[in-house]
């Protein structure tokens, strides 16, 4: 498959190509971090490669080739890039206690004739035991409906 020649060409060194052979093994990463690893480990071992081909070889898009390629040039990293706006003012963890302090206060007090009335199997529910996923799955549709 024939192609535009890249327009940023890796060499690696001994240590990158290890650090990288690494993490594209390992079983806890990321798949997009194993990938990112396997477009740079093929990049550089294959410098006549097109985009196209790397993409063919890793079952992905050359516009992913040509990005992490691009990166690696840049920053010599293939983390994220931050994220842009404003940082968080809550955790995701705040916010998952706050959602569910909301929902049992919604499913202790009922409403008697509305339409935000919760069924029977939420009133049991609550408590972070057992069918706690179930409870939150349920009454966040009623309360936030």
């Amino acid at each position: 498959m024939s192609g535009p020649k890249p327009i940023y060409p890796i060499s690696l060194t001994e240590a990158e190509v290890k650090s990288l052979r690494e993490v594209a093994r390992a079983h806890k990463t990321g798949q997009s971090m194993a990938v990112r690893a396997w477009i740079l480990l093929y990049a550089n071992e294959h410098p006549e490669w097109s985009n196209q081909q790397i993409a063919q070889a890793l079952a992905t898009t050359d516009r992913n080739v040509r990005k992490w390629r691009g990166r690696w040039a840049s920053t010599h990293s293939i983390a994220d890039a931050p994220r842009s706006g404003a940082p968080r003012r809550f955790s995701p963890c705040s916010a998952c206690a706050s959602d569910s302090h909301r929902l049992q206060f919604a499913t202790t007090e009922p409403s008697a004739t509305g339409p935000l009335e919760a069924p029977s199997y939420c009133k049991t529910g609550g408590s972070h035991g057992e069918g706690a996923f179930s409870f939150q799955q349920n009454c966040r549709t009623l309360v936030k409906s």
